[in-house]
């Protein structure tokens, strides 16, 4: 099916019905989150009711996008009644596992609309509108609301802003090309101010929040060899809120071309992101542990201590990537 008939399809499925769940990978990031909220934001606008839930938490700088978050927005785990869904739209998720719980909360005639910008995408929706070139899924969601023809205000356009610049690195990645500079260019146009999120999503930090990714940035390991650095945080000790900071201070490392920032997130559980400057693909490499994402951004879960890790995948990694070099 070609691309103009899916977003057909995709607003027949809206308009035909009024009560939706919207959803996304754990651990949202900022596409993840405005891709989301600017759906919320459309169906409220039409008329429609919508609610967004995630594994995860949401986190607090990102609450300048909603209207009202306490009836925007709950976390699987404050759910006290399991009200089964049957339309879902599904956002920046590659696969069906990476919904983690939330999919309990779908029916059995459930119709799930699949909205991805992954390779990877394994197109578990009952519509696929998948796009592996495309910056973000925010990006795909400005072009679903466009040939819709719905009206895009501003609080919309900001949502969309935020998801396509957190995945560009405010517009600085390289899947920042000349269609993501035009649809900046539109949602500028549209009343988003492009310096305000800029600063809100990579230049707002507090004291405290900084003095952590400080202890982080302090004991990153650089193996000089392989050009890989790796830093690593015991979130039960050292509660980092969000893992962007220390991602950027990764990706600034000049003698580093592949990053991995690793999170203990309990016992014997880790949370891995990992990113390339070099043609080397994290996602490739993430899959073979059920991870995944994009060539240069990616994501898995490991189960075993830091030590395990180092040891297993770690090592792997060190001579997958001297063998390219």
């Amino acid at each position: 099916m070609n691309r103009d008939k899916l977003i057909k399809q995709i607003g027949t499925f809206i308009s035909e019905n009024d009560d939706f769940l919207i959803t996304s990978h754990f651990a949202p990031d900022g596409d993840n989150i405005g891709s989301c909220i600017a759906f919320h934001l459309m169906l409220t606008d039409l008329g429609k009711k919508s609610l967004i839930v995630n594994e995860d938490k949401i986190i607090d700088k990102y609450d300048f996008l909603f209207r009202d978050k306490s009836e925007s927005y709950i976390q699987y785990s404050d759910i006290t009644e399991k009200t089964e869904f049957e339309n879902v739209i599904v956002l920046d998720t590659a696969t069906f596992d990476r919904i983690g719980k939330v999919s309990e909360l779908f029916s059995k005639d459930v119709t799930v609309v699949n909205i991805d910008h992954h390779f990877t995408n394994t197109n578990f929706g009952t519509i696929n509108l998948v796009d592996g070139y495309v910056s973000s899924a925010s990006q795909l969601v400005l072009e679903i609301f466009k040939g819709c023809n719905y009206n895009i205000t501003k609080d919309i356009s900001d949502a969309i802003l935020t998801g396509i610049l957190s995945d560009t690195g405010g517009l600085k990645f390289q899947n920042t090309n000349i269609e993501v500079i035009s649809d900046v260019k539109e949602l500028m146009s549209l009343g988003s101010v492009l310096p305000d999120i800029t600063e809100r999503l990579f230049s707002s930090i507090s004291y405290e929040e900084s003095m952590k990714v400080n202890k982080i940035a302090s004991e990153i390991k650089l193996y000089g060899e392989e050009r890989i650095a790796v830093a690593y945080n015991d979130q039960q000790n050292n509660p980092l809120i969000e893992n962007e900071p220390v991602l950027m201070i990764l990706n600034s490392i000049e003698e580093a071309e592949v990053t991995l920032f690793v999170r203990r997130a309990d016992e014997n559980k880790l949370k891995i992101s990992l990113r390339s400057k070099s043609e080397f693909n994290v996602s490739d490499f993430a899959a073979k542990w059920g991870g995944g994402g994009h060539k240069n951004a990616a994501g898995m879960r490991y189960k075993g201590t830091f030590e395990d890790f180092n040891a297993d995948v770690l090592d792997k990694l060190r001579k997958v990537v001297m063998d390219k070099l």
